[in-house]
């Protein structure tokens, strides 16, 4: 019988007992799969793709570590322009959380054992292998312990190991229905001493475009968790005493489903803005519109005159300069009445406004 309080050593191996099949979550599923294709339809057809992925994956960062209590602003975190240049250590570790997602995306290998070590130990800037100490317990807010994952290296290796296995499995069971029971199972083992749901939350996104379901990670799932944080983790400890897989995953499917609908809007909008921008600049300055200015000044909300510079815009930071305060004269840009690490920034309100309400740079 299952115990809160002692190691689950019998935690169930993949495939699940219980039948996967149902009325309720079909349902669920056809409309969320419908979602999901369009939105990595929308995502394909943007101008520029980055303006998408950049923004995304960092906001993806800033909640799923919000989940986790790393807690940084808009603001430190888009001025960032590298995760070294972070101006705090939780600002850092989110920051580090994008680029564990980009090495997982970019990594062409499928999802093992060896590139979850790999992204956690991004994540947590020192290498992670398999936790080999005992006595890992995960306690609620009160204090009580509510789950205490299996021990042993050996044993968390081998359900890891029958985990991916059944994940890169071709048994007819819908990519979606699998990514929510492997984000279950991969929480469940809690193969990491620290960082294992920003982990499993970059899994469920990599597993998705490694189906081809995406054709990259621009699907903002830990968004919604957030909200419904406790609601995520009532059902992963349902299921748990239950082995009903049900109600967790007619919950995952609709979070997907939500996620799609709001992630499709934003695409959308990110690309209505780009093409706004770009004819402005045309008839504003047709000598220095290109392609690649446009691009760079969607690369994120806040801009650099070396940014300009490194995407090979301008020839100089002079240049750079320049063509920002021809852009803010245009009312294309505005220059931030604060300075980042000493440099003038500039903030494109376009791209704020495709991202409104998920972007607050007043903090």
């Amino acid at each position: 019988m299952f115990d809160p309080e002692k190691p689950y050593y019998d935690l169930p191996l993949l495939p699940p007992v219980q039948t996967l099949e149902s009325i309720a979550l079909f349902k669920e599923l056809v409309p969320a799969s419908e979602a999901l294709a369009k939105l990595s339809a929308t995502a394909e057809h943007l101008p520029n793709q980055s303006a998408l992925y950049e923004s995304v994956i960092l906001l993806e960062a800033k909640a799923s570590s919000e989940i986790e209590q790393v807690v940084t602003t808009d603001n430190k975190l888009f001025s960032s322009e590298s995760t070294q240049k972070a101006p705090d250590p939780m600002t850092k570790e989110v920051r580090r959380y994008g680029e564990a997602m980009r090495h997982g995306w970019h990594s062409n290998k499928p999802l093992c054992t060896n590139v979850m070590e790999e992204i956690c130990s991004i994540i947590r800037d020192k290498p992670v292998q398999v936790r080999k100490v005992p006595g890992t317990a995960l306690s609620n807010s009160s204090g009580k312990v509510v789950y205490t994952p299996p021990d042993g290296e050996a044993l968390l290796r081998d359900l890891l190991g029958n985990l991916f296995k059944w994940m890169n499995s071709e048994d007819g069971v819908h990519p979606i229905v699998k990514a929510a029971i492997a984000h279950y199972q991969f929480e469940s083992i809690h193969p990491f001493t620290d960082g294992n749901g920003r982990t499993g939350r970059i899994m469920v996104v990599l597993y998705l475009v490694e189906q081809k379901l995406l054709n990259a990670p621009v699907l903002f799932l830990s968004g919604d968790i957030l909200k419904n944080k406790e609601t995520y983790y009532t059902l992963l400890q349902n299921t748990h005493k239950t082995n009903d897989f049900f109600p967790y995953l007619i919950w995952f499917v609709q979070l997907v489903h939500r996620a799609s609908l709001r992630s499709t809007v934003r695409a959308l909008e990110v690309r209505r803005a780009m093409q706004e921008v770009k004819n402005k600049i045309r008839d504003f300055d047709i000598k220095m519109y290109s392609q690649d200015l446009v691009n760079v000044i969607f690369r994120g909300p806040i801009i650099f005159a070396n940014h300009l510079v490194e995407d090979g815009v301008a020839g100089s930071v002079s240049t750079a300069h320049s063509y920002l305060k021809k852009l803010e004269a245009a009312g294309l840009l505005m220059r931030s009445p604060r300075k980042y690490d000493r440099k003038t920034a500039y903030i494109n309100g376009y791209l704020l406004d495709a991202l409104r309400d998920e972007i607050d740079l007043s903090h």
